[in-house]
Protein backbone atom coordinates (compact mmCIF):
# COMPACT_ATOMS: atom_id res chain seq x y z
CA UNK A 1 0.00 0.00 0.00
CA UNK A 2 1.35 3.22 -1.26
CA UNK A 3 1.89 5.51 1.90
CA UNK A 4 0.33 8.98 1.83
CA UNK A 5 2.29 11.88 0.93
CA UNK A 6 4.05 14.26 3.45
CA UNK A 7 1.72 16.97 1.32
CA UNK A 8 -1.77 17.11 1.14
CA UNK A 9 -3.50 14.56 -1.02
CA UNK A 10 -3.06 15.02 -4.57
CA UNK A 11 -5.39 16.42 -6.75
CA UNK A 12 -6.33 17.65 -9.99
CA UNK A 13 -6.07 21.69 -10.58
CA UNK A 14 -10.10 21.41 -10.80
CA UNK A 15 -10.81 19.71 -7.49
CA UNK A 16 -11.94 22.42 -4.82
CA UNK A 17 -9.63 22.11 -1.21
CA UNK A 18 -11.12 20.33 1.70
CA UNK A 19 -13.68 22.63 3.42
CA UNK A 20 -12.24 24.09 6.60
CA UNK A 21 -14.51 22.69 9.64
CA UNK A 22 -14.59 22.68 13.72
CA UNK A 23 -10.96 22.61 15.61
CA UNK A 24 -11.93 19.81 17.58
CA UNK A 25 -11.05 16.54 17.57
CA UNK A 26 -11.36 14.17 14.56
CA UNK A 27 -10.83 10.20 14.82
CA UNK A 28 -9.93 8.19 11.86
CA UNK A 29 -10.69 4.39 12.96
CA UNK A 30 -9.33 1.74 10.17
CA UNK A 31 -6.80 4.77 9.44
CA UNK A 32 -4.36 2.31 7.57
CA UNK A 33 -6.29 1.44 4.93
CA UNK A 34 -6.32 2.87 1.66
CA UNK A 35 -9.54 4.79 2.74
CA UNK A 36 -8.22 5.74 6.01
CA UNK A 37 -5.41 6.67 5.33
CA UNK A 38 -6.64 9.51 2.58
CA UNK A 39 -9.26 10.50 5.34
CA UNK A 40 -6.69 11.41 7.74
CA UNK A 41 -4.45 13.44 5.10
CA UNK A 42 -7.67 15.17 3.78
CA UNK A 43 -8.39 16.59 7.86
CA UNK A 44 -5.14 17.24 8.23
CA UNK A 45 -5.29 19.40 5.11
CA UNK A 46 -7.92 21.03 6.49
CA UNK A 47 -6.30 22.10 9.20
CA UNK A 48 -8.32 19.90 12.61
CA UNK A 49 -6.60 17.68 14.58
CA UNK A 50 -7.26 14.42 14.01
CA UNK A 51 -6.12 10.80 15.63
CA UNK A 52 -5.47 8.04 13.07
CA UNK A 53 -6.64 4.86 15.19
CA UNK A 54 -5.24 1.24 13.93
CA UNK A 55 -4.79 -1.98 15.77
CA UNK A 56 -0.83 -1.85 16.35
CA UNK A 57 -0.89 2.43 16.38
CA UNK A 58 1.36 2.71 13.70
CA UNK A 59 2.34 5.76 11.20
CA UNK A 60 -0.33 6.45 8.44
CA UNK A 61 2.00 8.97 6.87
CA UNK A 62 0.85 11.90 7.71
CA UNK A 63 2.78 14.08 9.65
CA UNK A 64 1.37 15.83 12.81
CA UNK A 65 -1.48 13.10 13.48
CA UNK A 66 -1.66 11.57 16.68
CA UNK A 67 -1.88 7.82 16.39
CA UNK A 68 -3.85 5.52 18.74
CA UNK A 69 -3.83 1.81 19.46
CA UNK A 70 -7.14 -0.27 19.54
CA UNK A 71 -8.87 -3.34 18.45
CA UNK A 72 -12.14 -2.00 16.24
CA UNK A 73 -14.27 -4.77 17.71
CA UNK A 74 -13.45 -3.85 21.59
CA UNK A 75 -15.99 -1.20 22.41
CA UNK A 76 -13.83 -0.29 25.44
CA UNK A 77 -10.50 0.37 23.71
CA UNK A 78 -12.78 1.72 21.09
CA UNK A 79 -14.64 4.20 23.14
CA UNK A 80 -11.10 5.27 25.35
CA UNK A 81 -9.48 6.19 21.89
CA UNK A 82 -12.88 8.13 20.74
CA UNK A 83 -12.97 10.29 23.91
CA UNK A 84 -12.87 13.92 23.18
CA UNK A 85 -14.23 13.04 19.25
CA UNK A 86 -16.09 15.92 17.66
CA UNK A 87 -16.38 13.20 14.51
CA UNK A 88 -15.63 9.30 14.24
CA UNK A 89 -14.71 8.33 11.09
CA UNK A 90 -15.65 4.48 10.29
CA UNK A 91 -13.08 3.29 7.82
CA UNK A 92 -12.84 -0.17 8.89
CA UNK A 93 -12.76 -3.27 5.98
CA UNK A 94 -12.21 -6.70 7.91
CA UNK A 95 -11.10 -9.10 5.22
CA UNK A 96 -13.36 -10.06 2.96
CA UNK A 97 -13.79 -13.61 3.93
CA UNK A 98 -14.79 -12.30 7.66
CA UNK A 99 -17.47 -9.82 7.10
CA UNK A 100 -20.30 -11.36 8.34
CA UNK A 101 -18.59 -12.21 11.18
CA UNK A 102 -16.83 -8.78 12.41
CA UNK A 103 -18.47 -6.33 10.29
CA UNK A 104 -21.48 -5.96 12.61
CA UNK A 105 -19.25 -6.26 15.89
CA UNK A 106 -16.73 -3.56 14.95
CA UNK A 107 -20.27 -1.41 13.40
CA UNK A 108 -21.86 -1.51 16.55
CA UNK A 109 -18.51 -1.12 18.94
CA UNK A 110 -18.39 2.28 16.69
CA UNK A 111 -21.69 3.45 17.40
CA UNK A 112 -21.47 2.68 21.04
CA UNK A 113 -17.89 4.99 20.92
CA UNK A 114 -18.75 7.53 19.33
CA UNK A 115 -22.02 8.23 21.25
CA UNK A 116 -19.99 7.88 24.24
CA UNK A 117 -17.96 10.52 22.71
CA UNK A 118 -21.24 12.56 21.71
CA UNK A 119 -19.70 12.60 18.44
CA UNK A 120 -21.26 12.19 14.65
CA UNK A 121 -20.58 9.11 13.31
CA UNK A 122 -19.32 9.21 9.37
CA UNK A 123 -19.49 5.83 7.69
CA UNK A 124 -17.48 4.84 4.51
CA UNK A 125 -19.77 2.69 2.62
CA UNK A 126 -20.66 1.04 -0.76
CA UNK A 127 -23.77 0.45 -3.20
CA UNK A 128 -23.86 -3.13 -2.93
CA UNK A 129 -27.51 -2.64 -1.23
CA UNK A 130 -29.02 -1.50 -4.21
CA UNK A 131 -28.97 -4.75 -6.04
CA UNK A 132 -30.23 -5.12 -9.58
CA UNK A 133 -30.77 -1.46 -11.23
CA UNK A 134 -32.05 -0.38 -14.43
CA UNK A 135 -30.78 3.75 -13.74
CA UNK A 136 -28.44 5.52 -12.07
CA UNK A 137 -28.19 4.50 -8.25
CA UNK A 138 -29.27 7.84 -6.37
CA UNK A 139 -29.33 8.49 -2.46
CA UNK A 140 -32.86 7.49 -2.71
CA UNK A 141 -33.03 4.12 -4.56
CA UNK A 142 -34.40 1.64 -3.17
CA UNK A 143 -32.98 -1.28 -1.24
CA UNK A 144 -33.17 -4.38 -2.85
CA UNK A 145 -29.98 -6.36 -2.58
CA UNK A 146 -29.29 -9.49 -4.25
CA UNK A 147 -26.05 -10.63 -2.70
CA UNK A 148 -25.47 -12.17 1.24
CA UNK A 149 -22.74 -9.23 0.98
CA UNK A 150 -25.22 -6.47 -0.38
CA UNK A 151 -28.00 -8.07 2.71
CA UNK A 152 -25.08 -7.12 4.92
CA UNK A 153 -24.37 -3.73 3.46
CA UNK A 154 -28.20 -2.94 3.75
CA UNK A 155 -28.23 -4.53 7.74
CA UNK A 156 -25.24 -2.03 8.81
CA UNK A 157 -26.72 0.98 6.99
CA UNK A 158 -30.06 0.32 9.13
CA UNK A 159 -28.57 0.11 12.30
CA UNK A 160 -26.53 3.40 11.99
CA UNK A 161 -29.55 4.81 10.77
CA UNK A 162 -32.01 3.65 13.22
CA UNK A 163 -29.31 4.87 15.80
CA UNK A 164 -29.67 8.26 14.31
CA UNK A 165 -33.20 7.92 14.64
CA UNK A 166 -33.66 7.02 17.81
CA UNK A 167 -31.24 10.01 19.04
CA UNK A 168 -28.13 8.44 20.01
CA UNK A 169 -25.81 10.00 17.62
CA UNK A 170 -25.69 12.23 14.25
CA UNK A 171 -24.92 9.66 11.43
CA UNK A 172 -23.43 10.29 7.33
CA UNK A 173 -23.00 7.75 5.16
CA UNK A 174 -20.76 8.00 2.09
CA UNK A 175 -21.25 6.00 -0.81
CA UNK A 176 -19.11 5.22 -3.82
CA UNK A 177 -18.93 3.09 -6.41
CA UNK A 178 -16.46 0.21 -7.38
CA UNK A 179 -13.16 2.17 -5.80
CA UNK A 180 -9.71 2.10 -7.79
CA UNK A 181 -6.52 4.30 -7.43
CA UNK A 182 -3.22 3.54 -4.75
CA UNK A 183 -3.64 0.92 -2.34
CA UNK A 184 -7.12 -0.10 -3.66
CA UNK A 185 -7.64 -3.58 -4.48
CA UNK A 186 -11.00 -4.21 -6.04
CA UNK A 187 -12.55 -6.52 -8.70
CA UNK A 188 -10.94 -3.58 -11.71
CA UNK A 189 -7.84 -2.91 -9.92
CA UNK A 190 -5.61 -5.73 -9.94
CA UNK A 191 -7.54 -6.97 -13.62
CA UNK A 192 -6.83 -3.72 -15.31
CA UNK A 193 -3.96 -1.70 -13.79
CA UNK A 194 -1.81 -4.28 -12.82
CA UNK A 195 -2.52 -6.19 -15.79
CA UNK A 196 -1.81 -3.16 -18.52
CA UNK A 197 1.26 -2.29 -16.42
CA UNK A 198 2.50 -5.77 -17.12
CA UNK A 199 1.53 -5.89 -20.81
CA UNK A 200 -0.78 -9.02 -19.68
CA UNK A 201 -4.50 -9.55 -20.60
CA UNK A 202 -7.09 -7.42 -19.04
CA UNK A 203 -9.43 -9.64 -17.27
CA UNK A 204 -12.82 -7.81 -17.48
CA UNK A 205 -15.86 -9.60 -15.14
CA UNK A 206 -18.80 -9.14 -16.69
CA UNK A 207 -20.01 -6.64 -20.12
CA UNK A 208 -16.97 -4.46 -20.37
CA UNK A 209 -18.96 -2.20 -22.49
CA UNK A 210 -21.48 -0.89 -20.19
CA UNK A 211 -21.44 2.25 -18.75
CA UNK A 212 -19.26 2.41 -15.59
CA UNK A 213 -18.58 5.09 -12.82
CA UNK A 214 -15.56 3.67 -11.05
CA UNK A 215 -14.46 6.24 -8.33
CA UNK A 216 -11.25 7.54 -6.84
CA UNK A 217 -10.16 6.30 -3.71
CA UNK A 218 -9.06 9.78 -3.05
CA UNK A 219 -12.20 11.21 -4.22
CA UNK A 220 -13.78 9.09 -1.99
CA UNK A 221 -11.95 9.64 1.22
CA UNK A 222 -12.18 13.69 0.34
CA UNK A 223 -16.07 13.45 0.25
CA UNK A 224 -16.03 11.00 3.78
CA UNK A 225 -13.75 14.11 5.09
CA UNK A 226 -16.14 16.55 3.82
CA UNK A 227 -19.03 15.35 5.37
CA UNK A 228 -17.78 15.17 8.86
CA UNK A 229 -16.36 18.39 8.46
CA UNK A 230 -19.76 20.06 7.38
CA UNK A 231 -22.29 21.32 9.86
CA UNK A 232 -25.11 21.18 7.31
CA UNK A 233 -24.30 17.52 5.78
CA UNK A 234 -28.04 17.04 7.50
CA UNK A 235 -28.72 13.95 5.11
CA UNK A 236 -27.82 10.45 6.38
CA UNK A 237 -27.07 9.65 2.85
CA UNK A 238 -24.62 11.40 0.05
CA UNK A 239 -23.19 9.73 -3.09
CA UNK A 240 -19.59 9.93 -4.34
CA UNK A 241 -19.42 12.71 -7.06
CA UNK A 242 -17.45 11.04 -10.60
CA UNK A 243 -16.35 12.41 -13.82
CA UNK A 244 -18.82 11.20 -15.90
CA UNK A 245 -19.94 7.97 -17.50
CA UNK A 246 -17.12 5.91 -18.83
CA UNK A 247 -17.07 1.54 -20.06
CA UNK A 248 -14.46 -0.92 -18.32
CA UNK A 249 -13.17 -1.19 -22.17
CA UNK A 250 -12.76 2.64 -21.89
CA UNK A 251 -11.18 2.33 -18.87
CA UNK A 252 -8.80 -0.39 -19.56
CA UNK A 253 -7.75 1.57 -22.93
CA UNK A 254 -6.68 4.57 -20.86
CA UNK A 255 -4.78 2.45 -18.81
CA UNK A 256 -2.83 0.14 -21.42
CA UNK A 257 -2.09 3.86 -23.38
CA UNK A 258 -0.61 5.17 -20.14
CA UNK A 259 1.73 1.84 -19.91
CA UNK A 260 2.88 2.00 -23.56
CA UNK A 261 0.90 -1.34 -23.77
CA UNK A 262 -1.74 -3.03 -26.35
CA UNK A 263 -5.03 -3.58 -25.23
CA UNK A 264 -5.85 -7.05 -25.11
CA UNK A 265 -9.04 -7.88 -23.29
CA UNK A 266 -10.62 -10.79 -21.97
CA UNK A 267 -14.50 -11.17 -21.03
CA UNK A 268 -15.74 -13.30 -18.14
CA UNK A 269 -19.57 -13.88 -17.20
CA UNK A 270 -20.98 -15.21 -14.15
CA UNK A 271 -21.06 -19.04 -14.83
CA UNK A 272 -17.11 -19.03 -15.57
CA UNK A 273 -16.32 -17.14 -12.57
CA UNK A 274 -18.27 -19.09 -10.25
CA UNK A 275 -16.36 -22.64 -11.99
CA UNK A 276 -13.53 -21.01 -10.28
CA UNK A 277 -14.80 -20.30 -6.81
CA UNK A 278 -15.39 -23.88 -6.66
CA UNK A 279 -11.61 -24.07 -6.16
CA UNK A 280 -10.90 -20.37 -4.50
CA UNK A 281 -13.22 -19.48 -1.79
CA UNK A 282 -12.68 -15.88 -2.08
CA UNK A 283 -13.82 -16.30 -6.29
CA UNK A 284 -16.67 -18.33 -4.62
CA UNK A 285 -18.01 -15.54 -2.50
CA UNK A 286 -17.16 -12.53 -4.60
CA UNK A 287 -19.16 -14.54 -7.38
CA UNK A 288 -22.34 -13.24 -5.99
CA UNK A 289 -21.50 -9.40 -7.08
CA UNK A 290 -20.65 -10.17 -10.76
CA UNK A 291 -24.46 -8.76 -11.57
CA UNK A 292 -22.94 -5.26 -11.10
CA UNK A 293 -20.95 -5.22 -13.81
CA UNK A 294 -23.71 -7.27 -16.33
CA UNK A 295 -25.96 -4.05 -15.80
CA UNK A 296 -24.76 -0.19 -16.07
CA UNK A 297 -23.15 0.41 -12.85
CA UNK A 298 -24.23 3.85 -12.51
CA UNK A 299 -23.77 6.22 -8.83
CA UNK A 300 -25.57 10.04 -8.98
CA UNK A 301 -23.11 11.91 -6.99
CA UNK A 302 -25.03 15.21 -8.15
CA UNK A 303 -26.40 15.99 -4.55
CA UNK A 304 -23.11 16.07 -3.05
CA UNK A 305 -21.29 17.62 -5.62
CA UNK A 306 -23.76 20.12 -5.92
CA UNK A 307 -23.94 20.63 -1.74
CA UNK A 308 -20.25 20.62 -1.33
CA UNK A 309 -18.36 22.14 -4.59
CA UNK A 310 -16.83 18.89 -5.01
CA UNK A 311 -15.20 18.63 -8.50
CA UNK A 312 -14.62 14.78 -9.15
CA UNK A 313 -11.52 13.78 -10.71
CA UNK A 314 -10.96 12.98 -14.56
CA UNK A 315 -10.47 8.98 -15.31
CA UNK A 316 -7.41 9.99 -16.91
CA UNK A 317 -5.60 11.55 -13.77
CA UNK A 318 -7.10 8.51 -11.89
CA UNK A 319 -5.43 6.41 -14.30
CA UNK A 320 -2.19 7.97 -14.27
CA UNK A 321 -2.01 8.16 -10.20
CA UNK A 322 -2.90 4.59 -9.71
CA UNK A 323 -0.30 3.29 -12.37
CA UNK A 324 2.43 6.03 -10.84
CA UNK A 325 1.45 3.74 -7.53
CA UNK A 326 1.82 0.38 -8.72
CA UNK A 327 5.03 1.43 -10.14
CA UNK A 328 6.87 2.84 -7.08
CA UNK A 329 10.09 0.71 -6.17
CA UNK A 330 8.28 -0.46 -2.68
CA UNK A 331 5.38 -2.10 -4.38
CA UNK A 332 4.99 -5.48 -4.89
CA UNK A 333 4.04 -6.02 -8.92
CA UNK A 334 0.80 -8.57 -9.10
CA UNK A 335 -1.88 -9.08 -11.12
CA UNK A 336 -5.39 -9.81 -9.15
CA UNK A 337 -7.60 -12.29 -11.01
CA UNK A 338 -9.91 -11.66 -7.68
CA UNK A 339 -8.40 -9.57 -4.78
CA UNK A 340 -10.18 -8.64 -1.53
CA UNK A 341 -13.04 -6.44 -2.53
CA UNK A 342 -13.13 -2.90 -1.90
CA UNK A 343 -10.60 -1.07 -0.05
Amino acid sequence: MTPVPETPPERSARSAPPVAGPSDLHVVVGAGGAVGRLVVAHLHAAGVSVRAVTRDGRDVGTPGVESAAADAADVAALTAACRGAVTVYHCVMPAFLRWTEQFPVVTDALVDAAAAAGARLVFADDTWMYGRVSGPMTEDTPWRPVSSSGVLRAWLAERLLHAAASGRLQVSIARAGELYGPGVRSLIAGNVFGSALRGRPVHWIGDPDLPLTPTLVDDFARTVAVLGLQDTADAAVWHVPHPGRTTGRQLAAEACRQAGTRLRLLRYGHRQVRAVGWFVPLVREGAELVYQFEQPFEVDGSRAQSAFGLTPTPYEEGVRRTLAALRAPDRPQRSLAWARTRR
